[in-house]
C-alpha cells in the first residue's frame, strides 16, 4: 500500500512539474539589449528579441495594433520584473486586429519579434525615442493580487499533522 501511495505521489509531483511551464515563454535575443540601449545607440533593426513590460496603450491602426509599452527585465519565463528598474519604453506591434478592450493599462505583457525601427515620439513634452518591435503573438498575463502565488507553479506545501493517538502527513500540489 505504501508502495502505491508513493508511486501516486511521484506521478502527481511529475504532473505539476509538467504544467508548471504552461505560461513559460523563453526569452529570445541578447538579454542586455534592452529598449533604451536600442533607442539611444546605433539603429538595431533585424534583431530578433523579447521585450516585455506593463502596458501603457493599446490602439488599433489601420493595418495593426500598437502596443506601447513599459519595459522591465524579464524573469526565466518572460514575465516583466515590474519590482525591477524600467529599461525604457517600446512599441510592439501587431500586424492586424488584435482586440484591445481587455488590455488596459498596466497589464504584464510579454512580446518576441524583431526591431522595425527606431520612432521618434513624444512623452508629455518630452521628445523619446521609441523602438519599435513586430510582433506576431504577445503574451498578456494574468493578473497578479498582492500576496498570492498566482506567478509561481505548480505551488508544493508539504505538512504533518498530529493529535491524540494519531499521527499524518501529506503533500499538497496547487495548479
Amino acid at each position: 500500500m505504501r508502495a502505491i501511495a508513493v508511486s501516486a505521489l511521484c506521478l502527481l509531483t511529475l504532473a505539476a512539474c509538467a504544467t508548471g511551464t504552461d505560461n513559460c515563454r523563453t526569452p529570445i535575443g541578447d538579454r542586455a539589449m534592452t529598449p533604451d540601449r536600442v533607442a539611444t545607440g546605433p539603429e538595431r533593426v533585424g534583431l530578433a528579441v523579447t521585450w516585455g513590460g506593463t502596458l501603457i496603450q493599446a490602439s488599433n491602426q489601420q493595418d495593426a495594433t500598437e502596443l506601447e509599452i513599459l519595459a522591465y527585465p524579464l524573469d526565466d519565463c518572460g514575465r516583466p520584473r515590474t519590482d525591477r528598474n524600467p529599461t525604457g519604453r517600446f512599441i510592439a506591434l501587431r500586424p492586424g486586429y488584435l482586440e484591445t478592450a481587455d488590455l488596459r493599462p498596466g497589464r504584464a505583457i510579454t512580446a518576441s519579434g524583431r526591431i522595425l525601427a527606431v520612432r521618434e515620439g513624444q512623452i508629455g513634452d518630452a521628445r523619446y525615442r521609441l523602438p519599435v518591435l513586430e510582433v506576431s503573438n504577445p503574451k498578456v498575463w494574468p493578473e497578479q493580487r498582492a500576496g498570492s502565488s498566482a506567478g509561481v507553479r505548480p505551488w508544493i506545501s508539504i505538512g504533518v499533522g498530529g493529535g491524540s493517538g494519531w499521527g499524518g502527513g501529506g503533500v499538497g500540489v496547487l495548479f
